[in-house]
This record gives structure tokens, C-alpha cells and sequence, in this order.
């Protein structure tokens, strides 16, 4: 079997690695302010990365910051890759301090976790010419525990319900996900959101069947698949350290505290100047993402070893 067969992934392929930006090309948001009653409804399906299908869950640290003088922008974090990261140092200098302004201005820095995949848009009565499009799906950690429920169920649904591991991303016994998010406290909400039963992936509304015919049919569809390399951790530009810095002194009201003299070691940068990928050493622990491998003679690869 080939080591990028599209159609044969196991659950242990899909990782959590590394994506760039906050927003992107092709980034599909299920926004409830949207939606009837303020609840968007849609059904997606997870698909695997044509790309690169061992890399079909990207996982990025990422922070939003501004100072008091108007100055602000995402900036992804370097614990994505288990490097040192200087956001999260000038937090902990903040927050342990025993002055109730440092801990306060400490607030002003929250890292995110979010994550990226691939989906088909299968049903969104709020924007139906989307319908059968495929999309960069980026979700928070409380919806990714929906995929490990299915991936890993826990003891307690096994004994009890008979839950059995499931492969959410199997373009043939995968699974369609119903979102439905909500408002709550002013914030979305994905408690009501759930997999449906088993089912194969459609193409242009039409459920493929495991044969040639289904698989081509596939392979050609997800030729169109937007990039996930778009979205893994990138080291910040200059313009971006430079930024950084001017706001983390900002917020840690030490504007005597030159953040520019520090080492690019003591910054938790690598270089001064943008990396395509950074790669963390073995002994970190998140894993940094595997190289894009795709190429149209390798989809076709991943066909006929699926044959």
C-alpha cells in the first residue's frame, strides 16, 4: 500500500500538526449571528488532506494583541512547535507579579487553539451555493472533542452504548457532521453539534460507491481541494517581531524594557526572517508538519494502489 493512500488511512494518520494566518482563503465560519434565531445550521464532511492526507488535522497556538496605543494583529505562536515563545513568557512575568496591574494587563494576553482541516459543505441552508464546495474548516478545541469521541470513545461509551473507533475522515465509512452552534453568554456554542451514522462522500450529490469508478470520481472532485499548507505555523517576518515587540512593551507598562536586544534564543524566534515551516527538534512535543506531497501524479498514486 502506498504511504499516501488517499483511500486507506488509518486513525492513527490523523495527527494534530501545525498550520499561518488567522483567516484565509477558503475558510468556512458557521457564524450563529447568521443564521434563524441566531443558530446556523449546515452539514460538512471531514475529508482527508488530498495534499498531504497524513496531515489532515492541523493544530495552531495563535494570539490576538493590542496596546493602549492602537496597535494589534494575530500572530501565531511558537509552542505550536515546542519552541520558547516570548508571548507566553511576558505572560507569566505578568501574572505572577504581586502587582494587581501586572496581573491585570496579563488578561490582555489569551492564546487560542484552534484547528484546521478540509470539508465538503454537504447541506447550509444560509448559503446554498456552497452546497458540495470544499472549504478550510477552522475549529476550536471544544468541537475537536467531537472527532476524538469518535476516534477514541471512551470506555464508558464502549461498555455502554457499544461505541466502537470510528475514522471520521474514511472517504467511504466516514462520517457527515451536523453543526449547529449557538449563542450562549454572547459567545458560540457547539454543544448541539453531532456525527450522524456512517456513511460514503458525495460527489455532486451523488453517494460514491468503493470502486473504480467511485474512487476516480473522488480524486477528481478533491483536485479542487483548497491547500492546508496555507495555514501551518510560520515564524514571524521582522515586521511582525518588530510589531510584537512594540505591543508586548506596551502591555507590560515597562516601557524602559528594550524587547529588541533580546537574543532571537531569548525571543522564541529562530530568524529574523520568515521560515516556509519550522520544524521542532525530537524532543519537543507537538510534531512539526509533514511536507506537502501534491502533486496530481500522486493522487493518481493514491488510486491505483487503492485498486
Amino acid at each position: 500500500m502506498s504511504e499516501f493512500d488517499l483511500f486507506n488511512l488509518s486513525l492513527e494518520d490523523f495527527q494534530n500538526n501545525q498550520p499561518d494566518t488567522e483567516r484565509g482563503p477558503g475558510i468556512y465560519k458557521a457564524n450563529p449571528t447568521e443564521g434563524k434565531d441566531n443558530v446556523y445550521r449546515s452539514v460538512i464532511r471531514f475529508l482527508p488532506n488530498p495534499k498531504d492526507p497524513k496531515n489532515s488535522i492541523v493544530k495552531k497556538f495563535s494570539y490576538w494583541l493590542e496596546d493602549s496605543q492602537g496597535n494589534a494583529g494575530y500572530f501565531d505562536c511558537p509552542s505550536t512547535v515546542g519552541e520558547k515563545s516570548i508571548i507566553a513568557d511576558t505572560y507569566w512575568k505578568l501574572a505572577k507579579s504581586d502587582s494587581a496591574f501586572d496581573q491585570k494587563q496579563a488578561e490582555k494576553i489569551r492564546r487560542k487553539e484552534y484547528y484546521f482541516s478540509v470539508v465538503q459543505i454537504v447541506k447550509d441552508p444560509q448559503r446554498p451555493e456552497m452546497e458540495g464546495s470544499l472549504q478550510v474548516f477552522r475549529y476550536p478545541k471544544t468541537l475537536k472533542k467531537f472527532i476524538d469521541a469518535q476516534t477514541s470513545p471512551s470506555i464508558e461509551d464502549i461498555e455502554l452504548s457499544g461505541a466502537e473507533p470510528c475514522n471520521v475522515f474514511d472517504l467511504f465509512e466516514g462520517k457527515d457532521f451536523s453543526l449547529k452552534v449557538t449563542l450562549k453568554g454572547g459567545y458560540w456554542n457547539y454543544d448541539e453539534c453531532k456525527f450522524l451514522s456512517k456513511s460514503s462522500v458525495q460527489v455532486n450529490g451523488v453517494a460514491m460507491e468503493n470502486n473504480e469508478e467511485g474512487r476516480k470520481a473522488i480524486m477528481t472532485h478533491l483536485t479542487d481541494s483548497p491547500d492546508l499548507k496555507v495555514y501551518y505555523y510560520k515564524a514571524w517576518s521582522k515586521e511582525q517581531t518588530d510589531k510584537l515587540y512594540t505591543i508586548l512593551q506596551d502591555i507590560s507598562g515597562n516601557p524602559g524594557e528594550s524587547y529588541r536586544k533580546l537574543t532571537p534564543e531569548e525571543s522564541g524566534t529562530s530568524a529574523p526572517t520568515p521560515k516556509a515551516e519550522s520544524k521542532p527538534s525530537p524532543k519537543q512535543p507537538e510534531p512539526a508538519p509533514a511536507k506537502s506531497s501534491g502533486s496530481d501524479d500522486e493522487l493518481e498514486n493514491w488510486l491505483n494502489s487503492a485498486v
